[in-house]
């Protein structure tokens, strides 16, 4: 690889399509793949290479000759600005980003596809604006600084871009924003990472991770709706916020970013879990418990996993373990033990470790929950390699303005 200094190569480009990272796609006059963050499929532009690889390149855009349809103003000064990395897509019309989500699920797909996977089209559950309950914010402060800079991540940087609105977060956590950077700010010192979470009275919970100052932490509880404050081992306030009715959900732990979208998701589940009348279900990488609720009703047990689960609504017929997944489905299978279902909710790495475990505990039905097409395409095929046959499935557009997709898959025993 090499970066190319001032003066690099300038291309004119035809844009082919949205490539799962968010950038756009184009090829160069020799076929290789260019990629260019804010183009827009059927764009001619012009660009600046500004990495260089054997098979492909990455440049920035300098012009949009012939500007596509589906191109629109975007609303965020930071994006315009291409100062902020926290959204990818803000100057696409929405129901353009949906129809590229569609197009790069069925891309990563295609194998599967062509084995017999029915691909559903996307479901689109959540507002394009406002919607984001739960965010992730970084710090930096350097030594002459009176106060740490708080906001997002710069376009392929870690230098860290201000952030004291967003148009993509529920008002709960924008209101909660200038007391960061009023309050906080001045006790953080180095870098860090700030977690904040809403919940559905609009109270909302942070947790700050790196160097911090008791005071400053403490300081923000009932300023600018904050109920709680996690510092490492210390809690401020309100210990969790029910993020929905009956669910409980804290800051420092995963939780879907959005609820409309968070409902989308729990109804794919509910219906790829189908029939589970009196079944056995294990459920892996369970989390907090968001959907052990989905799996808990008509199933006769449900056996939860997680390295750190969160705070579960309790059920008779619910046993929780925490420990490693791919050691406990290790152990599990290695003890002979049968389960009728399996669903797992893996990380964005995937789960090649448990497809063969999970197959040797002979599940009539496994249900896939994937935030990355890629890794899912490929634990599809060693899962269909053991003799698991992917059936369905469904795409969601949880995040908008970004190139996530989520999927849920239902494969059987062949």
């Amino acid at each position: 690889m090499s970066k190319s200094e001032p003066g690099a190569a300038e291309l004119e480009l035809v844009i082919e399509s949205l490539a799962a990272g968010g950038d756009a796609l184009g090829r160069a006059g020799d076929g290789r793949v260019v990629f260019v963050p804010y183009a827009a499929p059927g764009e001619r532009v012009r660009v600046r290479v500004v990495e260089e690889h054997r098979q492909y390149a990455r440049a920035e855009l300098i012009h949009v000759a012939d500007a596509a349809p589906d191109r629109v103003e975007p609303p965020c000064p930071l994006f315009r600005e291409r100062s902020c990395g926290g959204c990818a897509w803000q100057h696409l019309a929405y129901a353009a980003q949906v129809r590229a989500k569609q197009e790069i699920a069925a891309s990563a797909l295609r194998r599967a596809v062509a084995r017999g996977l029915e691909l559903l089209p996307m479901e689109a559950p959540v507002e394009p604006y406002g919607w984001r309950r739960r965010a992730r914010l970084h710090w930096v402060r350097p030594p002459s600084s009176a106060a740490a800079t708080i906001g997002l991540f710069a376009p392929r940087s870690h230098h860290v871009t201000a952030v004291e609105a967003c148009p993509q977060v529920e008002p709960a956590l924008e209101r909660a924003l200038e007391p960061l950077h009023r309050l906080l700010a001045p006790g953080l010192f180095q870098r860090g990472e700030i977690d904040m979470l809403a919940g559905l009275a609009g109270e909302v919970q942070v947790a700050v991770r790196g160097p911090c100052r008791r005071g400053a932490a403490e300081a923000l509880v009932s300023e600018g709706g904050i109920a709680g404050v996690i510092l490492g081992r210390q809690i401020f306030g309100a210990a969790a916020v029910e993020i929905e009715p009956g669910q409980w959900g804290q800051a420092d732990r995963f939780a879907q970013a959005s609820r409309a979208g968070n409902l989308s998701l729990l109804a794919a589940v509910d219906r790829a879990a189908r029939p589970r009348d009196g079944a056995r279900v294990l459920e892996l990488h369970a989390g907090s418990g968001n959907l052990t609720r989905v799996l808990a009703d008509g199933a006769a047990s449900v056996l939860a996993v997680d390295g750190r689960p969160g705070r579960p609504a309790g059920a008779p017929h619910v046993e929780w373990r925490t420990g490693a997944v791919e050691e406990v489905t290790a152990e599990l299978a290695d003890g002979g033990q049968r389960f009728d279902m399996v669903v797992l909710d893996p990380p964005r790495e995937g789960a090649r470790p448990l497809c063969q475990p999970i197959a040797a505990l002979a599940p009539r039905r496994i249900v896939y929950v994937s935030c990355d097409p890629a890794t899912l395409a490929r634990d599809l095929d060693q899962l269909d390699g053991h003799g698991y046959a992917a059936r369905w499935a469904q795409p969601v557009d949880l995040m908008p303005q970004t190139a996530h997709v989520e999927l849920v898959v239902a494969l059987d025993r062949a």
